[in-house]
């Protein structure tokens, strides 16, 4: 008994040093879909997927360069933790730097999808 009591005080100052563990890093609203590089027409269907932790419906946008909003493709997508939608593609000019961003109902968290190219 006297050996596990010393192994006990003597291990006490050992885990006083021991490294914290790091916080739980908070989950963001991803966009994981459509992917980086892919080319869409205008007037086709193009699928979004994306994760969406928020536990808040969501708004869907087409942007271009600075999350400049072209046109809301939708609203009040589901507020499932993942999920997927088709959407047309409106009539834009054809070129690169085009992205989907979902907001959340409350504008409070924002998700961008890689940038993808009309043509």
């Amino acid at each position: 008994m006297r050996r596990t009591g010393f192994l006990s005080f003597a291990a006490a100052p050992l885990l006083a040093f021991a490294p914290m563990a790091e916080p739980a890093q908070a989950q963001a609203l991803t966009v994981t879909e459509p992917a980086a590089g892919s080319v869409h027409s205008s007037g086709a269907s193009m699928f979004v997927t994306w994760n969406n932790p928020t536990g808040q419906k969501l708004d869907m946008w087409l942007v271009r360069g600075d999350a400049h909003r072209v046109v809301q493709l939708a609203s009040r997508l589901t507020a499932a933790p993942r999920s997927e939608t088709s959407t047309v593609l409106p009539n834009v000019p054809n070129g690169n730097g085009y992205a989907i961003e979902l907001v959340s109902r409350d504008g409070g968290e924002r998700g961008l999808s890689p940038s993808f190219s009309v043509g």
